[in-house]
């Protein structure tokens, strides 16, 4: 009987294990693309000090975008495909619009999600992102820039 039981245990974790293998590989890819196919992922989010009010428009032609809130309310874009092609323009509360550009200059890597924090501050003619890619930040000044 003990026997049966303990079978019947490791079945199950295996079963729980290739459920989430399985999940993990079909909800990773976005929509329309082959799991396992390399893309590069650009994530546009804003620093906790940003105010509030900021809407981003994106243009990405051939890639997919999702656009969401943080906790905050600020604005989180993510861009899977050709981030380099995208444009993303953000208008603020006082309807200033601005033009983010570090996605053009970040240096992908192949299986891993670059994140562009951007520093913004309303009193400046352009600010900058903060480019991390999990051990490696970069700071590029004048890559969050004022249109109007």
């Amino acid at each position: 009987m003990k026997r049966a039981v303990r079978w019947i245990g490791i079945g199950i974790t295996v079963a729980a294990a290739a459920t989430m293998l399985l999940a993990d590989v079909a909800l990773a890819a976005p929509a329309g693309r082959q799991p396992g196919t390399p893309v590069d992922i650009y994530v546009m989010r804003f620093d906790v000090l940003s105010p509030g009010g900021i809407d981003c428009a994106v243009d990405a032609p051939g890639s997919e975008v999702r656009k969401e809130r943080d906790l905050v309310g600020h604005p989180l874009i993510r861009i899977w495909g050709n981030p380099r092609a995208a444009t993303i323009t953000c208008t603020d509360a006082q309807g200033v619009r601005w033009q983010a550009t570090a996605q053009h200059s970040a240096p992908y890597l192949r299986a891993s999600t670059i994140y562009g924090t951007v520093v913004y501050r309303p009193d400046r003619a352009a600010t900058m992102t903060i480019v991390d890619a999990g051990q490696w930040t970069e700071y590029q000044h004048k890559t969050f820039v004022r249109l109007d």
